[in-house]
């Protein structure tokens, strides 16, 4: 049974807080429950085996930057800021969820939604605004691109709203998820 990882980037340290989007984006963060600095990024880890000596664990990632495009790009997890939650799937689940983010690379910005996600709990800019609008295609941020590709691969009901907070992101899945990481534990070098 494969894992997938959701991987939660923490608004924790002066150099995130130095830029104004990542600011903006702790600002307008639900307060997480436990006191803990919010999550203000997300992405989805597909890992690979490795056999490498690297306790990092190597894979593909899906998730898109501000004023980027989608991506599923090789990665490994090494910030400390970074917090994982496993979803084991079945082998079906978790194709589904791979070729949907493989389909939608290249995909634009939501820029209109992610400005708008404060309000979007009372006023629905979904990823696939524009498409009513002529020929721009879907466009997302990065919790709608991994919670609608979650929906393709059925882990999530399709009536999840997608236009939420990574913090919010990381709310509904914690119940449901493992706390975990990305390391290969086989590959640490303890010492005492």
């Amino acid at each position: 049974m494969p894992t997938l990882y959701a991987c939660f980037l923490s608004s924790d340290n002066d150099l995130m807080q130095k830029h104004w989007l990542n600011a903006m984006a702790s600002r307008v963060a639900p307060k997480p429950i436990n006191g803990d600095p919010p999550k203000i990024h997300v992405e989805l880890f597909f890992p690979e085996v490795s056999e490498d000596d690297d306790e990092a664990v190597c894979g593909n990632a899906c998730s898109i930057h501000y004023n980027g495009k989608v991506f599923l790009s090789r990665k490994k997890f090494s910030r400390s800021q970074w917090t994982f939650r496993s979803m084991p799937l079945t082998d079906e689940q978790y194709e589904c969820v791979e070729n949907y983010c493989k389909e939608k690379v290249g995909s634009r910005f939501n820029h209109l939604g992610y400005f708008l996600q404060p309000l979007n709990k009372y006023i629905d800019v979904r990823y696939d605004w524009p498409v009513s609008m002529g020929h721009y295609g879907a466009r997302y941020f990065c919790s709608e691109i991994c919670i609608e590709a979650l929906k393709a691969g059925d882990v999530l009901s399709s009536n999840v709203k997608s236009n939420i907070h990574p913090e919010e992101m990381f709310r509904l899945l914690e119940d449901e998820t493992t706390s975990s990481s990305v390391r290969d534990i086989t590959k640490l070098s303890l010492q005492f």
